[in-house]
């Protein structure tokens, strides 16, 4: 899901993401319009060396557009929940012992305005504190490229000032389990970002970027903006670990309080964790199982390959072994012919020579 005020890129910022178009409408602010944020599902499908990946891209338009902050809220929260109340409901239904269609929302990427300002906008600490523990919420610095890098530095250390001080949990720094993977993408955050529609020419290779005339801005150069690491977090690294995040903490919440609604004492959910925990183990084992059948059946087929190198080695060496000894007797056959035909030649000359020396005598 992207969410941010418009005018902010995010249409841009996705077609670059992806590759893809995605239908951008931008239409005047209107404050006093009533009209809610409209929550707009786009689903696309992702091949890369032969594996397919279906991807939701919600787009939000509309938010940031009214001075009532519940209509630009309202409807986000409704469409996230509305995600988790389908997935409980297939968990309860027979779907539970099939492959469950995973609506949820696993990754919030929050625009944030290149004010560079000394402080967040009201409506970013509020939003960002309601849905912080709701889903998954990552931070970026949209047009991080109208910032000098000395302005957009020190707007991070500002964002992250303001989260510390509102308690906003943002991803991957509230629920990593491994510090040391992700030291690295701290770093970054929150990500200065940029997108561009346009290829420009740089040194012969056509790149996405920004032509200004100071010079070009290059999307994927990392001193330019830190869309490679989002890309990298989003798409490769993390995007695994955004789902089992989703499922163990933010889904997890929600399950729990709709339980809780129902009047089932905490023992129901005490049994429920229990359940999960032992789900959670026994899944763990069949992949230690299934990891330690794989490494024995590669360490058995290594072994087979050795032996048959070693067979195939060593008949080789026997047949290059036999083949010498045919070339040692056809080159002592060889010796023995040229012999034979010296001695020959030798007996010939020395008849012809005797007769010769018989007709003289005569």
């Amino acid at each position: 899901m992207v969410v941010g005020e418009s005018g902010l890129g995010k249409t841009t910022f996705m077609n670059t993401l992806f590759n893809a178009p995605l239908t951008d409408t931008i239409a005047p602010k209107n404050l006093t319009s009533k009209k809610t944020v409209d929550v707009s599902p786009t689903t696309f499908e992702l091949t890369e060396d032969g594996v397919s990946l279906h991807l939701t891209i919600v787009d939000t338009p509309g938010f940031g557009d009214q001075l009532n902050r519940e209509l630009n809220f309202e409807p986000i929260v409704q469409y996230i929940d509305k995600q988790y109340d389908k997935y409980l409901q297939a968990e309860r239904s027979s779907e539970m012992r099939r492959n469950i269609l995973d609506s949820r929302v696993h990754a919030l990427l929050y625009f944030i305005s290149p004010s560079g300002g000394e402080s967040l906008k009201e409506l970013d600490i509020d939003f960002l504190q309601r849905l912080c523990t709701k889903v998954n919420v990552i931070p970026v610095i949209a047009k991080s490229d109208t910032l000098t890098p000395e302005e957009l530095t020190s707007f991070k250390k500002v964002i992250l000032k303001e989260f510390e001080h509102h308690d906003i949990r943002v991803y991957p720094t509230a629920h990593a389990e491994d510090r040391e993977n992700i030291v690295d993408l701290e770093r970054y955050m929150p990500f200065g970002v940029m997108g561009s529609d346009t290829l420009v020419e740089i040194s012969g290779k056509k790149v996405r970027g920004r032509i200004y005339r100071w010079g070009v801005v290059e999307v994927e150069n990392e001193k330019h903006s830190d869309f490679v690491h989002l890309r990298e977090l989003l798409i490769r690294t993390n995007l695994q670990d955004l789902i089992e995040t989703t499922h163990t903490v933010h889904y997890a919440q929600y399950r729990a309080s709709k339980i809780r609604t129902k009047g089932r004492p905490d023992s129901f959910l005490a049994c429920d964790d229990l359940y999960d925990s032992r789900v959670e183990n026994a899944r763990r084992y069949h992949a230690e199982d299934m990891q330690k059948r794989e490494d024995e059946m590669r360490q058995m087929f290594v072994q087979k390959v050795r032996e048959k190198e070693a067979e195939l080695r060593e008949r080789e060496e026997s047949l290059n072994s036999k083949r010498q000894q045919l070339m040692e007797e056809l080159e002592r056959m060889r010796r023995q012919i040229q012999n034979e035909e010296a001695s020959f030649e030798d007996a010939v000359y020395r008849f012809g020579f005797s007769l010769l020396i018989f007709f003289l005598i005569e």
